[in-house]
């Protein structure tokens, strides 16, 4: 009896594990496997960004060229591509798992040529704690199409006691564009915000495949209050043309200044220039020989004092060509 239950146990415990791999979701039949993509997609990329370098006026048709291209090697029609990235930017877990793949082939490519990678990159293994880190806390992926209420991202952060006066922050990402001709128009903007109600910011163009990098040098007086930061995606009067801009390894960083050098350098200029002001008014105007300066001489050996004469002079108003309080010829007769 007890073997009986054991089995019919084991025989349920297995029919459940086959209903959950069904029900697990999967790509389409109809859609480009995640393998095939990642390929299609690494020479995607690779070929706007030949087409970018170049006249800016003839961009668009060499990107269209250059992607046909693409889909000619491959044997994907542009429709095929089409409705596969409208899938894969609704799973985004598939397309950030691609992303990856292709950013450490591009890091191996450019090894190969002998260019510098990313492991150069001195904030690469920041965490959120030093002088220097990334205090990055919102997705690292985001997918944005060019199409209301999907075209555009948003963060806000208030600042915590681990901020000083004279941050500077640094909000950068990596941006790829999938648009086989006309590229989308998009902007990114970072701004900060004090503690006295003023705010800095900057806005840029985001390109089709770059990383984008927005600086702000931080306030010597106010603390930081509040960051914030969007990237918006114009859009798009052609809606037949599936457009999207891929936002990846995003990352804000923060760097503490070291002020109490400023701040030293700063208090030895003042009393500098207090010195050499109290030196000039109190400089022995009797040279050497101690033969005494006339009134004109000594006048003009104490520059400061001329000035000060310059501006206690009575200013005069011109009226009708003659200036007001100054006699006339017929007052003098």
């Amino acid at each position: 009896m007890r073997i009986g239950k054991l089995l019919c146990r084991a025989v349920c415990v297995g029919m459940g594990g086959i209903w959950l791999f069904a029900c697990k979701p999967g790509v389409p039949s109809g859609v480009i496997p995640p393998d095939d993509l990642e390929e299609i997609l690494y020479d995607y990329h690779l070929a706007q960004a030949m087409a970018e370098n170049g006249a800016r006026d003839s961009m668009d048709f060499r990107r269209y060229s250059y992607v046909r291209a693409v889909f000619d090697k491959h044997g994907v029609t542009e429709a095929e591509f089409d409705t596969a990235m409208v899938w894969y930017s609704s799973h985004a877990t598939y397309l950030h798992e691609i992303y990856q793949r292709l950013r450490e082939r591009y890091s191996g490519g450019v090894a190969t040529l002998g260019a510098a990678t990313g492991t150069g990159d001195v904030f690469a293994n920041l965490d959120a704690q030093g002088d220097t880190a990334n205090i990055w806390q919102g997705h690292t992926f985001v997918v944005l199409k060019p199409v209301f209420a999907e075209n555009r991202m948003t963060f806000s952060l208030k600042a915590d006691t681990t901020f000083q006066v004279g941050d500077v922050l640094l909000w950068r990402f990596d941006s790829r564009q999938i648009a086989h001709g006309r590229a989308s128009e998009t902007y990114a903007g970072f701004y900060v915000q004090y503690d006295n109600d003023s705010t800095a910011g900057v806005v840029r163009r985001v390109y089709s495949s770059n990383r984008v990098q927005l600086r702000l040098e931080g306030d010597t007086v106010h603390a930081i209050r509040e960051i914030g930061g969007f990237v918006y995606c114009k859009p798009a009067d052609d809606k037949e043309e599936p457009r999207f801009q891929i936002l990846q390894d995003f990352m804000l960083i923060r760097i503490h200044q070291q002020l109490d050098s400023v701040q030293a350098d700063t208090a030895k200029v003042v009393p500098a220039v207090a010195d050499s002001l109290s030196t000039d008014s109190a400089q022995d105007v009797t040279p050497a020989s101690n033969r005494r300066l006339s009134p004109t001489e000594l006048r003009d050996s104490r520059p400061v004092e001329r000035s000060i004469n310059v501006v206690k002079e009575k200013p005069y108003r011109v009226i009708r060509g003659q200036t007001r309080g100054a006699r006339t010829s017929r007052d003098r007769r």
